[in-house]
């Protein structure tokens, strides 16, 4: 038995997991979350995140785990993730992110369990500047069979933060392709979906487009996605008509607008306190749509896309090259429908769902 471990599986910015918890060990899975779904999990949950942990079968009811692991008690918490592990005979767990790693690492032990850690990005950038991770992680690289990283970029933070290199695995969060298919692509349409948090950088976003399209009132841009500078970037935009903020929506939406844009916007940047992408799954999405990606070289992005080849890169915080780069591919059509071929091509050859998931299979003993 295989057991995921995170400390959600609803938030709309990581479907990610739920992919793994769909695809990993179909039939064969276990789950550890802080909160209880709102969706139901395909298996048996624990729930920790009440003053008592509660197990839920598949269809909802309690279970009942049986006698204690040991008289002596820590830590009731781990202690009954140990014994949660033990009712279902795990063999292996994956915890999603570094710090949920960490809460999972005595658990394992206890039950004898092997763990596995997979990175995203800020557990493998802000969080090695912390006390608290900088003092912790050490054990849980020591401890844990295998790390998982998206890019080589967190996988090089992680080996400097003092993880043995012949650790860690780099596998990028895949796409599935059958979700985004080629776009209509149309001429005047601008495409950017993501938190608006400092690391994304939309009001950077928002005045590089509205630069770009200053002399073109029939190009718009469909901004998806809510958060802290959601209110900056409207007041950056003025009441253009030309950019349409959509707040936080539903997948089905976000997919829809894909399916129409021909440009897909992103200004990553490495934020103050050092938080920074892994490989943005939304890049990757808009790439398999067969977007011209106008980004940034920041983190894992240049692994996924050569500038000029696969879409357009500028430096992080160069708001003027950036609009350049979106003048240029706007004012040529054909260079941006051929590096959307291009884009598409080389998600199709590289990261795909199927292709992350066989190699998580396979770095795990899962397949």
């Amino acid at each position: 038995m295989f057991a995921l471990a995170s400390l959600s599986f609803d938030a709309p910015s990581t479907t990610f997991i739920r992919l793994h918890a769909r695809r990993l060990a179909p039939g064969n899975t276990v789950f550890v979350s802080t909160d209880l779904p709102e969706d139901p999990l395909p298996g048996p949950v624990l729930v920790t995140g009440g003053a008592e942990p509660v197990a839920l079968s598949a269809d909802g009811k309690d279970v009942v785990l049986g006698t204690a692991l040991s008289r002596k008690i820590w830590n009731k918490r781990e202690h009954h993730i140990a014994r949660f592990l033990k009712h279902y005979s795990v063999k292996t767990l994956m915890a999603e992110f570094g710090p949920r790693g960490v809460a999972m690492r005595r658990p394992t032990q206890m039950a004898g369990v092997d763990l596995y850690v997979h990175f995203h990005g800020s557990d493998g950038s802000r969080a090695l500047r912390e006390e608290r991770w900088q003092n912790r992680y050490p054990k849980l690289f020591e401890d844990a069979k295998g790390i998982f990283a998206p890019s080589r970029f967190i996988a090089d933070n992680l080996v400097a933060a003092g993880c043995p290199a012949d650790k860690i695995t780099v596998t990028p969060c895949g796409i599935e392709p059958e979700h985004f298919p080629l776009s209509e692509r149309q001429p005047k349409r601008c495409l950017a979906v993501g938190r608006f948090v400092e690391k994304k950088a939309p009001d950077i976003t928002v005045r590089a487009f509205l630069k770009a399209a200053e002399h073109d009132p029939d190009v718009v841009l469909d901004f998806v996605g809510d958060g802290p500078l959601l209110e900056t970037c409207k007041d950056i935009a003025g009441g253009s008509d030309q950019i349409r903020f959509h707040g936080s929506t539903g997948h089905d939406r976000v997919r829809a607008l894909m399916g129409q844009a021909t440009y897909f916007l992103q200004h990553s940047v490495t934020a103050e306190d050092g938080n920074t992408e892994g490989l943005p799954v939304a890049i990757l999405e808009a790439m398999c749509a067969g977007h011209c990606v106008i980004t940034t070289r920041h983190s894992g992005i240049p692994e996924a896309i050569e500038d000029g080849v696969h879409g357009l890169l500028c430096d992080e915080h160069d708001e003027a090259a950036m609009a350049a780069n979106l003048k240029k591919a706007l004012s040529d059509q054909s260079l941006a429908l051929e590096l959307g071929d291009a884009a598409r091509e080389r998600v199709l050859a590289h990261f795909t769902a199927d292709q992350s998931i066989a190699k998580l299979r396979s770095v795990m003993g899962l397949a």
